[in-house]
């Protein structure tokens, strides 16, 4: 006898029942969350994501440091603004004085980059550069993704400050400010963004290329370092006329400000003009005016009344003919140094390798003599600076007069073998005294 037996109804899990009871909305609701966290947890976006926060906030810092700076001569100075636009204006001037931009007088452009102050966009884009980083660890593509949108949001912000932020006095060029910029912004992240990811770039470098490059560059700090003594030294001696004519221009403190940044972002472009002098190709400080220490007198012309233009020499005698020795001195240093690092290596590789060091660090000092090159809108102070080409071949060839010579000579001749003068016996043991005798 069959008994037909009807089957027990299926019964759902709570989650397929949470599911039945959730409404229209809550379900597509909860379909649009979970597609956000899908996109948000992609890699891509999470290196934009940084990327933009990290620039954007390097913009805000150096913004309100222009605000700090710029406010107080704003408020308590004579000429101050009378809208908030004036204000808004004069902050974003000062931003893109802070980012190297030069500014365009009237009709008269100045070119002469204050570099000293685009050092601290250059630190904070390199410290935002590494952090991001840091934590972007999912693969090389999404670092090089986030440090381009870095790059670009910042050129961005410069070159459009630059356009909209214009009157009749005060103006910047569009070509300046992306050009600036551009060699900032990539220089700044792309250190940053290797830093932080620890990459040994030297591993695949070549032992021998990356002597060269590492002594090159010290060869050219060095240099930099005692043009930089030179300058303090002759701002020091005149230190008096520079306080006599920052009294003439009566400032105030609040003017001091704008002049302590002036000072400093005009600091390397002056370091740089010391170098060239101590080389002796000199510099120009107009058409027809030309510093250099075999010209025994400067010819009169009328500089701006800035204090630090005081450390320019207006007279030469014949012992500064003698600072090139400096020079050749920092290459004989570096030459000794080669040839006790490369002793196995035979004279001529060993001189070969000195040429190179001399011709990376003349190719490092074109690069700053191309940099503090420029003109300050005036007719009569057009072309300042050092002729590049002819500052770094003089670097070059007074630092391979002394690595040269130097380099080529065995390592033993500059490591000294002490001779023992006095030699001390030790004092025989008990044992051995007794067997003596017998």
């Amino acid at each position: 006898m069959l008994v037909n037996q009807q089957a027990p109804p299926e019964m759902g899990t709570p989650a397929q029942e949470a599911e039945v009871s959730e409404t229209p909305s809550e379900m597509v609701l909860g379909g649009t969350r979970n597609r956000i966290v899908g996109l948000t947890s992609k890699p891509a976006v999470s290196s934009i994501t940084w990327s933009i926060i990290f620039c954007c906030s390097v913009i805000v810092v150096t913004v309100t440091l222009a605000s700090l700076i710029l406010l107080p001569t704003l408020f308590f100075g004579g000429d101050r603004p009378s809208t908030v636009k004036g204000y808004l204006d004069a902050v974003t001037w000062g931003w893109l004085l802070m980012n190297g931009v030069p500014p365009k007088l009237g009709s008269a452009t100045i070119t002469l980059v204050p570099w000293g102050l685009a050092i601290i966009p250059w630190a904070l884009l390199f410290r935002a550069g590494r952090s991001f980083s840091l934590r972007t660890t999912k693969g090389t593509q999404w670092r090089v993704l986030g440090g381009v949108t870095m790059v670009v949001i910042y050129v961005g912000a410069i070159v459009a400050a630059a356009h909209f932020t214009t009157s009749i006095n005060v103006s910047f060029n569009d070509w300046w400010a992306l050009s600036v910029s551009f060699v900032i912004g990539v220089s700044a992240v792309t250190v940053g963004v290797l830093s932080g990811a620890n990459t040994q770039l030297g591993l695949r470098i070549p032992a021998l290329a990356m002597f060269v490059l590492k002594r090159g560059v010290a060869a050219a700090a060095t240099f930099i370092g005692v043009a930089s003594l030179l300058l303090a030294l002759r701002l020091l001696v005149n230190f008096d006329v520079a306080m006599d004519l920052f009294r003439g221009l009566n400032p105030g403190w609040s003017g001091f400000l704008a002049m302590l940044a002036l000072t400093i972002g005009y600091l390397p472009v002056l370091v740089t003009w010391s170098a060239a002098y101590i080389v002796g190709a000199g510099f120009s400080i107009g058409p027809d005016v030309v510093v250099s220490p075999f010209i025994p007198v400067t010819a009169p012309t009328q500089l701006p009344p800035f204090p630090p233009l005081v450390a320019i020499p207006e007279t030469a005698g014949a012992l500064v003919w003698l600072l090139p020795l400096f020079v050749i001195s920092i290459g004989v240093v570096w030459g000794i140094g080669i040839s006790k690092s490369l002793g196995k290596e035979s004279a001529m590789v060993r001189s070969v390798i000195g040429l190179a060091v001399a011709f990376v660090g003349a190719v490092i000092f074109y690069v700053l003599a191309l940099m503090s090159l420029g003109n300050l809108g005036d007719v009569r102070l057009v072309s300042l600076g050092p002729d590049p080409l002819l500052s770094a071949s003089l670097l070059w060839i007074l630092l391979a007069v002394g690595i040269t010579p130097t380099a080529v000579l065995p390592a033993k001749t500059f490591v000294r073998n002490r001779r023992v003068k006095i030699s001390i016996v030790p004092e025989p043991q008990l044992g051995e005294v007794q067997r003596t005798h017998e």
